[in-house]
């Protein structure tokens, strides 16, 4: 590549990167406006986990915090919460009778479905005008990059780990 090739796709790299920052700070304020308007409603982190019991099927807590990739503690005291709103249900585990199993209930699939709706019609506003072309190709091209970021970050951040655990090791030269 030439030097001038080097710098337009830097630059390119760069708008994409910001283009993502501003992506990101635009759902965090959407997420904010609407967790407020919500009041008592069902969070975003409610539905990630009625969708993951759903996904699955009937599995224990244990199981949903390593899907959820969040600490037992947390996932216990938002499954209880789901429990008494009766989105979930405890049934007995039938290869352990000591352990209980996690079941969406009616209400919680009907939840699910109000939610899948609402964001599809929200997501037709937002993409309305696009034609056929630009949704396969936006969405191939969204699909592609989340992919490629999930697994560049895995190993930025297992490289990060190694550089930290070697002894003597500086920081000098990290990239992270």
């Amino acid at each position: 590549m030439m030097a001038d090739q080097v710098r337009d796709s830097r630059a390119d790299v760069a708008s994409v990167a910001d283009s993502v920052i501003d992506l990101l700070r635009t759902v965090r304020r959407s997420k904010a406006r609407l967790l407020a308007a919500a009041g008592d409603d069902v969070d975003s982190a409610t539905q990630v986990l009625l969708r993951t019991v759903a996904a699955e099927g009937p599995m224990r807590a244990s199981a949903l915090a390593v899907s959820a990739q969040s600490d037992l503690s947390t996932i216990s005291r938002q499954v209880a919460a789901m429990v008494t709103r009766g989105l979930l249900r405890r049934q007995a585990d039938p290869v352990d009778g000591r352990a209980s199993l996690l079941d969406v209930t009616d209400a919680g699939q009907a939840l699910i479905a109000d939610h899948e709706h609402a964001r599809t019609a929200f997501f037709e506003q937002v993409l309305r005008g696009w034609s056929p072309d630009e949704l396969g190709q936006f969405g191939d091209l969204l699909d592609r990059f989340t992919a490629a970021y999930d697994t560049t970050h895995i190993h930025w951040m297992t490289d990060a780990r190694r550089r930290s655990a070697r002894p003597g090791d500086s920081e000098e030269g990290s990239t992270i």
